[in-house]
């Protein structure tokens, strides 16, 4: 396999770093002072690891093909009404007040919590299956409580979603 890479000198990197973007291509970032021979080694040195993520990243846009604006338009306010009766759904147990729900085409994440109590989801929340999507919910929902990922934090969570560590797992291997 041919490898297309680019190579990123940055003055914030304290690191060499190898990854693969959402859409398969490669990305090595060097700190500003490295020398170019230096990322070519590391990049040798990786390359069956290269491989073997790029693979998988392929086999994932074939199965979960990029959306495109028009599809986040299309399917943002059945996310808003997937996500209200949800929330209110568990909110019923916790009781936690939040101002905003968003839905958004977000790139990188699946939800967020800001210290202003509102909640952020992606719209693709819809195409997950229905455990993960609760999971993704009750999350950012705990968050209102807890703004960290501490034991009471996970404690909180787990009071409704007793197997959160193997949904959070699979979240994990699920992008955006």
């Amino acid at each position: 396999m041919d490898i297309d890479c680019q190579i990123k000198k940055s003055r914030r990197a304290k690191n060499i770093r190898l990854s693969v973007r959402s859409d398969g291509s490669a990305l090595l970032t060097i700190p500003w002072w490295a020398p170019k021979s230096l990322a070519l080694k590391f990049l040798e040195e990786k390359k069956f690891w290269l491989v073997e993520k790029i693979k998988n990243k392929q086999a994932e846009l074939k199965i979960n093909p990029k959306r495109t604006r028009k599809d986040y338009l299309e399917n943002k306010e059945s996310a808003r009404k997937f996500v209200w009766g949800r929330l209110e759904h568990f909110n019923s147990f916790y009781n936690f007040e939040y101002k905003n729900i968003a839905i958004r085409d977000q790139k990188t994440r699946w939800g967020s919590c800001s210290r202003k109590k509102n909640l952020n989801f992606s719209y693709r929340i819809i195409f997950l299956p229905s455990e993960l999507a609760d999971y993704l919910i009750v999350h950012e929902l705990c968050h209102l409580k807890e703004m960290n990922h501490s034991p009471r934090f996970w404690a909180l969570v787990e009071k409704t979603i007793s197997n959160y560590k193997l949904l959070r797992k699979s979240l994990r291997k699920t992008h955006v």
